[in-house]
């Protein structure tokens, strides 16, 4: 009996923390500050155009998105999780969605009614999500199966012979190249 209180009260906090999926998450666009601002403290989803990134000299990246009002803030020491390493390469000039807690950061000194930084702590490449806008086309890892078009009955050998040139099947058309450097700056 002295065990099933605990439990109970353990219960309360963690099962509403394991029902959160990410379609359940609040979103909000990172240009409509007041939406954001909203969000302080809470796990959201915030859409925007990264249209500013930087390393700083102590080793911090820091990616704004469109409206100036949000930024994302990544340390050095998390680079190794990005392939490519620095997020501000991975990112800059891309649509995305990051999953993460929003924050708001005031500098030492401010006024506690000042407005501050609206921002989100990037840990790790699962938190982004590049928008299908911005992302290079899927290239699939093996050719489609295609079926063979079925054979004309064969022409008698005295009927007229047709003067236009017979077309390929489409399955021996070749897809288009891609400009790798269109996609991989």
């Amino acid at each position: 009996m002295r065990f099933c209180c605990p439990l109970a009260v353990l219960l309360c906090f963690v099962s509403p923390l394991a029902a959160l999926r990410a379609e359940d998450l609040p979103r909000a666009k990172a240009m409509e500050e007041t939406a954001v601002r909203a969000l302080v403290g809470k796990k959201s989803i915030i859409t925007g155009k990264v249209t500013d990134a930087f390393e700083s000299p102590k080793g911090m990246t820091f990616l704004n998105l469109e409206g100036g009002k949000f930024t994302l803030i990544a340390w050095k020491d998390r680079y190794d999780k990005f392939e490519g390493g620095s997020p501000a390469k991975l990112y800059k000039g891309k649509t995305i969605e990051v999953t993460g807690t929003v924050i708001e950061f005031r500098k030492k000194g401010a006024a506690k009614e000042d407005p501050g930084k609206l921002e989100i702590k990037l840990n790790s490449p699962e938190q982004v999500k590049i928008l299908a806008s911005d992302a290079p086309p899927a290239i699939p890892s093996e050719p489609a199966p295609v079926e063979a078009a079925p054979e004309p009955p064969a022409a008698p050998a005295d009927a007229a012979k047709p003067t236009a040139e017979p077309t390929k099947p489409a399955g021996d058309a070749k897809p288009a190249r891609v400009d790798a450097k269109k996609f991989f700056k």
